[in-house]
Formats: C-alpha cells, sequence, structure tokens
C-alpha cells in the first residue's frame, strides 16, 4: 500500500513491461546511488519511448523529482556484456599463442638478417620457404684460413709470362744495350724482341731468346741472345747467355724443356770468352771446320760495310749471288730469332766448340725444332731481303754472315773460314779476303773452298750445274774472282 500522496501529484501507472528488461518495481525503493550503469542506461532508453510522459512530471531542468519513484520489481544491474567482457578463456589463450608465435618469427628474422616487415600473402610464402628446420642458430662462415695458423702467408702466385717478357727486356738493355748502340752506330728505336721458345708443364722454366731489333738506318747484325728463366718464390730468376745465372739455371733445368746434351752445348757456348773465340777461327786451337755458307766450289759476290755508319768493314759481311741457296757452315744446333708468323728469323747454329755462326735475311727458314742438330752443308733457306730483327733494306737477295760466342760477337778480323782469311784495314777502312797471295775485295766473287786450311791446295772445281732459278748466278764452277797481288813493295795491283 501505498501512503498517502501529496496534494497536487498524480500516482503513477504502473508501466507495462517490456521484454522483460524493465520490471513493474518501482524505483522508489533503490537508492540513487545503487543504480548501475546498466540499469541506468535502460532508464534512459525508456525515458527516450516516453518523452511526453515524462516531459510533464519533470521540471523546467529535465530532472525527474526526487519523491517520484517508477512501481515495479527494482532493476538489477546489467551483466558482463561489453565487448571486452565477451573475451572468454579461450580467446585470451589464443591471443596469448598468437602473440608468442610472433615473437618468434621477429626473432627468428633478425637471427637470419631478413627483413622483418614482409607482409600479405608474398611475405608469409617467403617466411615459410626461408624458415629452417630448428636447430643450431645460423652462424656467419669463418673466413677461410690457410694450414700453419692466422700468421700463415697464402699461396705464391702463378707464373706470370707478361712480367718475364718485361724482366728479359729490362735486363737484354741493360747488358746488351751498350754494344747494340756501338754496332748500329744509333740507339735502338723499338724495345726487345722475346720469343719464350719452350716453356715447361707447370709454367715454371723458360728457355727462349731476346734480340734487340736494329735501327732502318743500320745494316749491322742485329744484338740478339739466349735467356734461361726459372719462377721461384713468386718471381722470375733470369739469365742471358753469356753471364753465370745462365750457366747456373741450363744446369738444373729439367730434362721435360731441354735435354743433357743440348744444355752442355749452350753452357759452353755461354762460356767462351773473347780470346778463345779468336783461337778457334784464326787456327791457333783446333775450330770447327767452318766454310762458306754456300755450297763448296760456287762462287758468291762478297759485300761488306764501307764505313758509312759502320764501325768496322766486316760487321755487316754478306754473300749474295750462286743459286740462292744458304747452307750451314758447320755442324751443330739450329736456333731462330726474331720469329714471326710468317716464318721469318734469323738462324744461329751453336757449334760444338762454343763458337756460333749466323745467318740473316734468309728467307724461307728451315722449319727445325729449336735446338735440332744439323749438319755442314744441310740447308737453311735461301737469300732474300726479310728482316725480322730490323734493319736497313738490302740492295739485293743476300745473306748476312757473322760468328759470336754467349756474349758478344767474335770480329772477323783473322778468321779463317772456307778456304779465306778475312781481314780488316782501318786507312782505308776495308774488309777482304786473302789467300797466300790472293786478296778478294767487297764486290768481287769469292769461291768457297770448303772447310780447308787457308795454306792448304783447295779442291777442283766442280762442273757446272744447272742454272739456278730466281735469277741467281750459276752455282757451277766459280768464276774468275777479283784479285789483287802483293808486289815486294807492299802497292797492290789489281787483276
Amino acid at each position: 500500500m501505498r501512503g498517502p500522496q501529496p496534494p497536487g501529484v498524480r500516482p503513477l501507472r504502473p508501466e507495462p513491461r517490456e521484454g522483460g528488461v524493465r520490471g513493474s518495481q518501482s524505483r522508489g525503493a533503490q537508492p540513487l546511488g545503487a543504480r548501475g550503469p546498466g540499469a541506468r542506461g535502460a532508464g534512459r532508453r525508456a525515458e527516450s519511448r516516453q518523452p511526453a510522459r515524462l516531459s510533464g512530471r519533470r521540471g523546467k531542468s529535465g530532472r525527474r523529482p526526487p519523491g517520484d519513484r517508477r512501481p515495479g520489481p527494482r532493476a538489477r544491474p546489467r551483466g558482463m556484456r561489453g565487448p571486452a567482457d565477451r573475451l572468454s578463456v579461450g580467446a585470451i589463450v589464443l591471443s596469448c599463442v598468437v602473440g608468442l608465435s610472433l615473437l618468434g618469427i621477429v626473432e627468428r628474422a633478425l637471427l637470419d638478417g631478413r627483413p622483418i616487415s614482409a607482409s600479405g600473402t608474398g611475405g608469409s610464402k617467403q617466411l615459410a620457404r626461408d624458415r629452417k628446420p630448428r636447430g643450431k642458430p645460423a652462424q656467419r662462415p669463418a673466413p677461410h684460413r690457410q694450414p700453419g695458423g692466422a700468421g700463415a702467408p697464402a699461396p705464391p702466385a702463378a707464373p706470370d709470362p707478361q712480367a718475364l717478357t718485361a724482366q728479359v727486356r729490362k735486363l737484354t738493355l741493360a747488358q746488351r744495350g751498350a754494344a747494340a748502340r756501338r754496332s748500329y752506330g744509333a740507339a735502338p728505336d723499338r724495345p726487345p724482341i722475346v720469343d719464350a721458345a719452350r716453356t715447361s708443364g707447370d709454367k715454371t722454366w723458360v728457355f727462349g731468346t731476346t734480340a734487340i731489333p736494329v735501327p732502318g738506318t743500320s745494316a749491322a747484325t742485329p744484338e740478339i741472345a739466349f735467356f734461361a728463366a726459372r719462377w721461384r718464390q713468386g718471381r722470375w730468376q733470369v739469365g742471358l747467355s753469356g753471364g753465370p745465372a745462365f750457366n747456373g739455371l741450363l744446369g738444373v733445368m729439367p730434362a721435360t724443356v731441354m735435354s743433357a746434351d743440348e744444355a752442355r752445348a749452350l753452357r759452353r757456348y755461354g762460356a767462351v770468352t773473347a780470346e778463345q773465340a779468336t783461337a778457334l777461327v784464326n787456327g791457333t786451337r783446333s775450330g770447327d771446320g767452318l766454310m762458306l755458307p754456300w755450297k763448296v766450289g760456287a762462287s758468291w759476290s762478297m759485300a761488306a760495310g764501307d764505313g758509312a755508319g759502320a764501325t768496322r768493314p766486316l760487321g755487316s759481311l754478306a754473300f749474295s749471288g750462286g743459286d740462292g741457296r744458304v747452307v750451314a757452315s758447320g755442324s751443330g744446333r739450329l736456333y731462330r730469332f726474331c720469329e714471326d708468323g710468317a716464318g721469318r728469323a734469323m738462324v744461329m747454329i751453336v757449334h760444338a766448340s762454343g763458337l756460333a755462326t749466323t745467318y740473316y735475311r734468309v728467307r724461307s727458314v728451315a722449319q727445325l725444332r729449336d735446338g735440332s742438330v744439323v749438319k755442314r752443308g744441310d740447308p737453311l733457306g735461301r737469300t732474300g731481303g726479310d728482316r725480322p730483327c730490323g734493319g736497313a733494306e738490302a740492295p739485293r737477295a743476300e745473306v748476312g754472315f757473322d760468328l759470336r760466342t754467349g756474349a758478344e760477337e767474335v770480329p772477323l778480323d783473322g778468321a779463317v773460314i772456307g778456304g779465306w782469311t778475312f781481314r780488316e784495314r782501318a786507312k782505308p777502312l776495308l774488309g777482304y779476303a786473302e789467300r797466300g797471295a790472293l786478296q778478294v775485295l767487297p764486290g768481287a766473287l769469292l769461291a768457297n773452298l770448303g772447310p780447308v786450311p787457308a795454306g792448304d791446295e783447295p779442291p777442283s772445281s766442280p762442273s757446272p750445274g744447272k742454272p739456278p732459278g730466281d735469277g741467281a748466278d750459276p752455282g757451277g764452277a766459280p768464276a774468275s774472282p777479283a784479285t789483287e797481288k802483293r808486289s815486294p813493295s807492299g802497292a797492290n795491283t789489281q787483276q
């Protein structure tokens, strides 16, 4: 039962219940402080449905009078029905698992050095591909260390052919440059021509030739040398013929590069001194029985330096004519210098005594392996004008002839070759050949008498042969050479 109502106030009519949300009990029994947020929100929703009814009971301020309580059961605060309150224990556990999984993925990405910003399907696939089986963390490979500790030296570099060429050129100019300038009458205008004739299988041993090119204004014989090289401890050891380093390297050179017999012949060539060479060619010592570089009995024309730019008249001795076939003056081993792709080369034959003969401007050089043994009279090529080592052009097809040791040229003054003794005269500067009372001057014909001493009787002249080709002179019976007969007073009369 309700108590008496104050005057001027209508009793509240019970409101119908809506969906069981609000009870029929009046709110008068519930203190204001006990109203929860759920009830308060429900009240507001109800009030919004009946704005006219409530506005009549509320004052101008819009508030409900204190004594105006709604009838019905007391409204209880609604339970936890917000979004955060609806999370179940399973959702919380799932969130923790997902978070830990993401943390593991980030940690793995940091250890592997991968970017962690990959997203979407592509990023997931990339992470799946990069994922490795669990185990020890990936470690960066340690730097490769040589056996013997951290301070062990690196392995030596491989042999460098270009470095060898540069070193041989430098050594050639240092040891032979001065002699070349004296012989050429001018400084060389090109670097030395270096040719590696033989190389060992492991590229650590090399045998070859080097030559200082002759300027185009000189007709001198090229300055040449052999070289031997060994790659050891990251550098080349090089020696030129005529020096102790060359003979030392030949003594230990592998047999696959050079046979023992050939090495002995080249060591002998490199060890012959100028005095020994002079004795070998002037008949003081038993020499190699050299003859002139064409067949025995034939006569060729002799050409020598005229003193223009030449320090020695026989320093540019040359022969031309005959059948044009150049042959070996004596037995020995054949080598080529300045060889080019066309087969042009300067030919050298190292003889048993250690003396060597050279043949220049020869064309159609015999295609023999360097070091091959040839005999006296074996063909070497034909007279020509090839200049693979440089030099002035020849006025005719000829062969330049010279004598050498391992270190230098051998002067032809006093040399006995082909039954003739070659001489040089200073005033006037002149080179010629003599035999007894006969003298052959440059430009005259000189008969090849073969390997006989200058005092012996020459062999009988052979019968005339077939005329040679290439415009060469007949190579049969020798023509009458131009000779000089000495008078008792020393004056010479030419016949």
